[in-house]
């Protein structure tokens, strides 16, 4: 009997062991390119402080998959000149089914040499979903990329984005 539990307990712990990896060799990749621009944005400074910017924005844009699906997406957060920026990303997709992501960055940025554009990298995570995206759980990285060289394009925030990630969902 005592030979049994010690199996038994034994196999326990090592089972907990592999689950995460069992789990995380189950998840899905998920790469996209987005292109957006701001629809809305608002910023106030911040009295008593030099330099310091507030404010909420509004990005719209489409979303393009490696599987060909497209996804209309809206990015909308918050930023802080000093904290950096922080927000979700809706995208719905052609049979109807949405996802939700949050996202927080600059977790770095660099102008890269001639200055063309500015380029950084936000953490990203699953929040929510629905239809085939039910209950989708994960993380990812968005790189952005925003010229500087078209005042236009640089005044309404038109942005290229390279996102990947990986994601699980429940069994259905």
């Amino acid at each position: 009997m005592k030979k049994i539990s010690v199996i038994l307990i034994s196999a326990v712990f090592v089972l907990t062991g592999f689950l995460p990896m069992i789990t995380e060799a189950g998840a899905e990749s998920m790469n996209f390119k987005l292109v957006s621009m701001i629809e809305k944005r608002e910023r106030v400074k911040v009295t008593q402080t030099e330099g310091v910017i507030i404010g909420v924005l509004d990005r719209k844009g489409l979303s393009f998959f490696e599987n060909g699906e497209i996804a209309t997406t809206s990015c909308r957060g918050t930023f802080d000149s000093k904290k950096g920026w922080q927000g979700y990303t809706s995208m719905i997709f052609e049979d109807g089914s949405t996802l939700v992501l949050y996202w927080k960055g600059p977790t770095s940025q660099s102008r890269p040499a001639g200055g063309k554009y500015w380029q950084y990298t936000m953490s990203a995570e699953y929040v929510e979903g629905t239809g085939r995206f039910k209950g989708v759980q994960g993380k990812g990285t968005y790189t952005g990329r925003e010229p500087q060289w078209d005042a236009d394009y640089k005044a309404k925030g038109f942005t290229y984005y390279q996102f990947t990630g990986t994601y699980t969902v429940p069994p259905k």
